[in-house]
């Protein structure tokens, strides 16, 4: 694969570039200014795990550098101003944290268990993790446990395994009502291999129980997931498989009839980031091919997206 731009990037406006390469971070939006923090990249072959934090100043349209990070964290499971476990390329991570635009994180909680890889949905003052790794580079450690953190306790609750299996990588929004799960891959003992997953579910906090929905229309790893509104989750990039590669593909997942409809093409086959402002849906890097990080960031207008639907 020599390039990861995509041929049909239409309505995507290209944004000033992250300052460095970056996945697996954490980002979220503070009006229409985002922030960044943490994640990795690549150099010379070696694996850099990042502590640096950035804003998106909207009105200045660049990049902010702010007070960075304690310590290295990537890949940990978040949900607006809320992130969950995580690794520093060597530890995995139980601490549950609180996020804001104008100050370091604040750790509010711990997670029964340390998990990285791992999915979040936060919805009805409750953060819901679901999946992950004890172990950033064993993925036989990827388990079905699933948590959740009411704002204000001190730790996180087990609950019900994700009905799916062991899942890492597994795409999260939360909906009216429930907190959807898509995709994600897990282990595959006897291959000995990393397989990836089409299946989906949905959490009713009201039953506090899982149900399938109709599956993803493909098996894939490290898609992404936003909701758009209480009653569309907009799905997009991943990992399909080794002849595919990274995908462009997105969908948008109608939560009343069940169905995904194709949307927007990204215009970057990547695991990417995506954070909904008031106006627009971002994408922000992301692992566009094994051993590198994107910086490029993208964005569409909110209504240009859902008038295509």
């Amino acid at each position: 694969m020599t390039t990861t731009i995509s041929s049909a990037a239409e309505g995507w406006q290209r944004m000033p570039d992250l300052p460095e390469p970056n996945g697996g971070m954490i980002c979220f939006a503070a009006g229409e200014d985002i922030l960044v923090a943490g994640g990795t990249n690549w150099e010379n072959d070696t694996k850099k795990w990042l502590t640096k934090r950035w804003r998106f100043d909207a009105k200045a349209n660049s990049w902010k550098s702010l007070p960075p990070l304690s310590a290295p964290l990537g890949y940990a499971a978040y949900d607006g101003p809320f992130s969950a476990g995580g690794s520093d390329g060597q530890k995995t991570a139980d601490a549950i944290w609180g996020w804001k635009a104008d100050r370091l994180p604040q750790q509010l909680a711990r997670l029964p268990q340390p998990a990285t890889l791992a999915g979040a949905g936060f919805a009805d003052g409750r953060l819901f993790v679901i999946g992950g790794a004890a172990e950033i580079a064993d993925f036989s450690t990827v388990t079905a446990h699933c948590f959740e953190w009411r704002s204000g306790s001190k730790e996180g609750q087990r609950l019900h395994d994700y009905p799916a299996g062991p899942t890492a990588l597994v795409a999260v929004a939360a909906g009216k009502g429930r907190v959807f799960a898509f995709t994600g891959a897990t282990w595959e003992a006897a291959g000995k291999q990393v397989v990836n997953r089409s299946a989906a579910f949905a959490f009713d906090l009201t039953t506090r129980s899982w149900k399938p929905i109709s599956p993803f229309p493909f098996a894939a790893r490290g898609v992404t997931a936003v909701a758009l509104d209480e009653k569309r989750i907009f799905l997009a990039g991943g990992f399909k498989n080794a002849e595919e590669g990274f995908t462009d593909e997105s969908f948008i997942y109608d939560i009343a009839s069940d169905r995904y409809k194709p949307s927007t093409r990204l215009p970057i086959r990547s695991m990417v980031h995506l954070v909904k402002t008031r106006e627009w849906l971002w994408t922000l890097g992301g692992e566009d091919r094994p051993k590198h990080r994107s910086a490029a960031c993208w964005r569409i207008r909110l209504s240009e997206l859902l008038q295509k639907q």
